[in-house]
């Protein structure tokens, strides 16, 4: 267990932090210029608050919630540190194969590399706000893991049924994220094939209509350029 109290700056290691005082900050409150949206495949409602632009690509931040019966699967983000902190409810999590359980005012702490999965058990609903450091494509993984789900076109764990649809988007977000299973080797043989078809075809890790910012809503973040 890592401490972390206000100002004070200690190497991450994987496990729970006591975060003392207000979580909420202005930053931390949904904003405006963005819909919240929902994952059916991982149970979590999704709402940015801070994106790269803001910070210089420093991190992304949103709020996160998850439903009860709620599976993000194991996975790594090989260049990235993940933070959750719970507001509400009790998270479950593993952390290098080591179950942890966090309540409100915990925070977990996922250093670059480490494998992890999340879990709501129920019954209730659990509410928390996630950083990812440095911020990379995170927002757009997240509304394309979504989009794809809500489109129609995954399996029920939110894989694309489109083998070309499967190599576009894990290639495209490999250094924001990777699943443990298949194992990252064979991952290598099979996706940089599958993408490069993808491009032949066509076929676009990301569309724009899953974009999640509300246009014109006074938010101040820049539209993306429309692919």
């Amino acid at each position: 267990m890592t401490t972390n109290p206000a100002g004070g700056q200690r190497p991450a290691r994987p496990g729970l932090a006591r975060h003392e005082g207000t979580i909420m900050t202005q930053a931390d409150t949904p904003a405006a210029g963005f819909r919240p949206f929902f994952n059916p495949a991982t149970g979590e409602w999704i709402t940015y608050t801070a994106l790269a632009e803001d910070n210089g690509g420093q991190l992304v931040r949103f709020t996160w919630r998850s439903v009860p019966g709620g599976v993000i699967t194991e996975h790594i983000h090989p260049r990235q540190e993940e933070r959750f902190t719970i507001v509400a409810g009790q998270a479950h999590f593993t952390l290098n194969g080591q179950e942890r359980v966090a309540g409100p005012g915990e925070t977990v702490i996922v250093p670059a590399g480490v494998p992890h999965s999340e879990g709501n058990p129920g019954p209730g609903e659990i509410d928390g706000i996630v950083e990812l450091r440095p911020a990379l494509h995170t927002k757009e993984l997240h509304e394309a893991f979504a989009g794809l789900v809500a489109d129609g076109k995954t399996t029920p764990r939110g894989a694309p049924r489109n083998p070309l649809q499967l190599g576009a988007t894990f290639w495209h977000f490999r250094h924001d994220s990777r699943v443990t299973s298949p194992p990252i080797w064979a991952q290598n043989l099979i996706l940089p094939p599958l993408w490069a078809l993808a491009r032949a075809f066509g076929v676009r890790p990301y569309y724009q209509r899953w974009d999640s910012r509300i246009p014109d809503a006074g938010s101040g973040h820049p539209q993306l350029p429309r692919n």
